[in-house]
C-alpha cells in the first residue's frame, strides 16, 4: 500500500503500456542517459553492459514475438558473457561460449573492448552463473550493476511483482550481496515509478517513496539499502547524505547501495528548482544532480548515471530525437549517438510489436 498523499506508481500486476505515444521517448532516454552521464565520446563501461541488457530482452522479445519463450536471466548472462570475452575474459571449458549477437554484428561502436573494472567482470570470467542461492562472488557489491539493470524498469505490461524477480536474478549473475541485488531492484523500480510518474503528474519524491516501498518487501536482508532509500524520503537526511557524499564513495562499503542513494538524493534536490517552463527540464536537473556529485570514484559515476536515468525516465532528454539535430561533436560522439539510437529503436520494434 502507498501512504495516503503518495501515488501508487508501482503497481503489483499492472506496467507500462507500450503503446503509450511517450514509450519510444521513454526507451530513448533510458538508454542513452548512462553515455550522457558518463560525458565521454565513446561508451563506456555502464553504457556497454545497459546495451548488453537491452540485447539480451530484445532476444526475449524477439522469441515471445515468434510464440516461443525464453530464459531472460539466461539471455542476460550469455549477452554479458559476450561483453566479458570482447574484453579479454578467457571462459574456462566448462561455460559457454556464445557466438556473436545482433549487438556484436549491427553494433560495432556499443560491442568494441572498453573498461572492464569492477566486480561484473571478475564474476563473468569465471564462467559460472551466479544465482541468489549460488552466488559465484558472495561479497559483490560495485555499483556498475546498477546500470545495467534500468533497462529492467522499461519492460512492458509487467508489474512489481516480476520486475523484482528478473531484477534481482540478473543482478545475481554476478553480484551476490544481497545489498546489491536490492540496490538493482531500486533502480529498475525508480525507472518504472518514473516513467509511470510522467503519466500520472507525481513528483521525484513520490517515485523515491514508492520505490522505497517496494524495496522493503522483497525478500533479500538488506538494512543497509533500505536505510539509505529511507534516507532519500527525507529533506533533511536527503542533505545530509549529500554531504556525507566524498568520505561515503572513498569508504566503497555497499558501493552499489551507496550509489544509488546518492543519485536519487541528488536528482529530488534538483527537481524543486527545475522551472517547469524549462523546455528541457530532464537535461536541467541532471545537470544539476550531476554537479551535485563531482568525483571520479566508481560510486560517483554510477551516482550520476543513477540521477540522469531516472530524470530520462521522468522527464526525456534532448538528443535522443533521432529527427532532431545534435549539436557539433567529434565523429566518436556521433558514432556513439547513432549505434545507441539504433539499439533503442530495436527495441521499440520488437516491444511495440
Amino acid at each position: 500500500m502507498t501512504t495516503e498523499n503518495t501515488p501508487e506508481l508501482l503497481a503489483r500486476d499492472q506496467g507500462l503500456d507500450a503503446t503509450s505515444h511517450r514509450y519510444p521517448d521513454l526507451v530513448r532516454g533510458v538508454v542513452l542517459a548512462p553515455w550522457i552521464a558518463a560525458g565521454t565520446d565513446r561508451p563506456d563501461q555502464a553504457t556497454q553492459l545497459a546495451a548488453r541488457t537491452v540485447a539480451a530482452l530484445d532476444e526475449v522479445a524477439g522469441w515471445a514475438n515468434d510464440g516461443q519463450s525464453a530464459d531472460p536471466t539466461a539471455c542476460a548472462w550469455l549477452s554479458y558473457l559476450r561483453w566479458a570475452v570482447t574484453n579479454g575474459a578467457q571462459l574456462p571449458d566448462h561455460a559457454p561460449h556464445p557466438p556473436s549477437d545482433d549487438l556484436d554484428r549491427h553494433h560495432p561502436v556499443l560491442a568494441a573492448p572498453g573498461e572492464h573494472s569492477g566486480d561484473s567482470f571478475d564474476a563473468l570470467a569465471t564462467g559460472s552463473l551466479g544465482e541468489v542461492v549460488r552466488p559465484v562472488l558472495p561479497a559483490a557489491d560495485s555499483p556498475e550493476v546498477l546500470a545495467r539493470t534500468a533497462p529492467y524498469g522499461m519492460v512492458p505490461t509487467i508489474g512489481w511483482k516480476t520486475l523484482v524477480a528478473l531484477a534481482v536474478d540478473s543482478a545475481a549473475i554476478t553480484h551476490g550481496s544481497p545489498e546489491a541485488q536490492t540496490a538493482a531492484v531500486g533502480m529498475a523500480l525508480a525507472v518504472h515509478a518514473a516513467a509511470r510518474a510522467a503519466e500520472t503528474g507525481a513528483t521525484v519524491k513520490d517515485v523515491l517513496a514508492e520505490t522505497a516501498r517496494v524495496c522493503a518487501v522483497v525478500t533479500r536482508p538488506a538494512p543497509r539499502t533500505l536505510e539509505l532509500l529511507a534516507r532519500c524520503t527525507e529533506p533533511g537526511s536527503r542533505r545530509e547524505l549529500l554531504a556525507a557524499a566524498p568520505d561515503l564513495a572513498v569508504r566503497g562499503e555497499h558501493a552499489a547501495s551507496t550509489a544509488l542513494a546518492l543519485g536519487l538524493a541528488a536528482l529530488a534536490d534538483a527537481a524543486p528548482s527545475q522551472s517547469p517552463a524549462s523546455a528541457t527540464p530532464g537535461d536541467d536537473a541532471a545537470r544539476r544532480a550531476s554537479a551535485a556529485l563531482p568525483g571520479d570514484t566508481p560510486v560517483h559515476t554510477a551516482a550520476r548515471a543513477v540521477a540522469t536515468t531516472v530524470a530520462a525516465a521522468m522527464w526525456g532528454l534532448s538528443g535522443t530525437d533521432p529527427a532532431a539535430p545534435e549539436a557539433p561533436g567529434t565523429s566518436a560522439r556521433d558514432a556513439t549517438r547513432a549505434d545507441l539510437l539504433a539499439l533503442a529503436d530495436e527495441w521499440i520494434s520488437r516491444w511495440c510489436a
